[in-house]
């Protein structure tokens, strides 16, 4: 009778296992954390130059799906130290050369100041990535971002983004992006970045990176032709150093 009674009890849980198994088979988890001299993103400084730390968690199914969720400290004289970016999207692969994706994004910066216009915006993107191009790991992406309402409501946003990577040694690759970001109005790039005089603007980045044992270092310039009247979009040099898992 006991050695029955051992035999059900092991048999419950291998099936609890098998179920558990069953459940999270065709997830797979990935996660950075870096630390940047330098939060600089689409032309400008969101900590005003100084240091910053960020992490990063993913989730992937088989189907394609994802999901992810960023952190990083900022400074945007808003009330708020912190960036919290909610993901949902879905890679396509095409063949092995050739992605697409779709993706939703929930952009938040939690205990803004109540008195502003709403600082938190929600952003959608579609982008093709080519592999292969000029070498066999080489990859060439497009990038097109909407926004509805963009921060500080100040009406809908478009961003257009191309980025290349080449590895030109084992473990070594260089890099280059460039962005055009539209805005929806002149008034609205004043609230933005303190002139009326455009209402959209260029940034890009030149840089390179060495991958070893999951260690990311990283180096690379970044300037953009927002408003020079602003130390926040002052070209920079910046180093960063990522930890992968």
């Amino acid at each position: 009778m006991c050695s029955l009674l051992a035999v059900m009890a092991i048999s419950s849980v291998h099936a609890e296992t098998v179920e558990e198994s069953n459940i999270l088979k065709g997830f797979l988890t990935s996660g950075t954390v870096s630390f940047l001299t330098d939060y600089y993103s689409r032309g400008y400084s969101q900590t005003e130059g100084d240091p910053a730390v960020q992490g990063f968690l993913r989730v992937d199914h088989d189907s394609g799906l994802y999901a992810q969720l960023f952190a990083s400290n900022s400074e945007l004289d808003i009330g708020s130290s912190i960036e919290l970016d909610y993901y949902l999207g879905y890679d396509y692969l095409v063949n092995d050369r050739f992605k697409l994706n779709v993706q939703y994004a929930d952009i938040n910066y939690p205990g803004a100041d109540k008195s502003l216009p709403d600082t938190d915006y929600e952003e959608y993107s579609v982008a093709a990535t080519g592999t292969g191009l000029l070498s066999a790991k080489d990859t060439l992406n497009f990038t097109f971002y909407y926004s509805p309402e963009y921060f500080f409501k100040t009406g809908k946003m478009l961003r257009y983004e191309t980025t290349y990577n080449y590895p030109f040694a084992e473990k070594w690759t260089a890099y280059a992006q460039v962005g055009y970001n539209q805005f929806s109005s002149h008034a609205a790039y004043d609230v933005l970045w303190g002139t009326d005089q455009e209402d959209s603007y260029y940034d890009y980045k030149v840089g390179g990176n060495y991958n070893y044992n999951d260690f990311i270092f990283d180096l690379y310039y970044v300037d953009s032709n927002i408003n020079k009247a602003l130390s926040s979009a002052d070209d920079a040099v910046i180093f960063s150093l990522t930890k992968a898992f």
